[in-house]
């Protein structure tokens, strides 16, 4: 790790602030009904707890397991989305949770996935949003943050598997 170098690129208190803004914005569209949360535990999985943590109404939780985003000879169209689900998502509202928007591709499948159980409202929420002009996603979405294309880590994200807990998250440059 002598090589590498983290430069922070939002700070432990903007996410906190940026998840709590988030939480009552949901809190008050979906008062005194049930969300059930739709996300790939992978990467997401602090930032799924803290949400949770911040949500005032009923909450459910149904882990999927998506494609690997970093995994280059990968044909999407053929890499299966393993939904999961222990009990349908018929007539919920869903929340989709995910960590890092880049191309869309995995999320629309998620989400075509999803709506095909038919349930009463979707909406996608993403950590991060990163800058992509190649991007092809023709849905709604919100990110808590839009960021330069850089790799990033911390706050569950990682690089070979170090660096997911750090509460910030950081841009890994990598020396040679």
């Amino acid at each position: 790790m002598e090589n590498q170098k983290l430069v922070t690129m939002i700070t432990e208190e903007e996410i906190k602030s940026a998840i709590t803004n988030a939480a009552q914005k949901y809190a008050k569209l979906y008062e005194n009904q049930q969300l059930t949360i739709v996300a790939d535990l992978r990467n997401s999985f602090i930032f799924i707890a803290d949400l949770i943590r911040e949500l005032p109404i009923d909450v459910t939780i149904q882990f999927v397991a998506t494609p690997t985003h970093d995994v280059e000879n990968c044909n999407l169209h053929e890499s299966k989305i393993d939904l999961g689900l222990t009990s349908s998502l018929k007539d919920k509202n869903v929340l989709i949770v995910n960590d890092i928007l880049l191309n869309g591709k995995t999320l629309t499948r998620l989400y075509d996935y999803v709506k095909e159980e038919e349930p009463s409202s979707i909406r996608i929420l993403n950590l991060l949003e990163k800058e992509n002009k190649d991007r092809i996603i023709d849905l709604e979405f919100e990110s808590l943050f839009k960021i330069e294309n850089l790799f990033i880590v911390g706050y569950g994200l990682t690089y070979n598997e170090s660096y997911r807990g750090l509460k910030a998250i950081y841009s890994l440059e990598i020396n040679e």
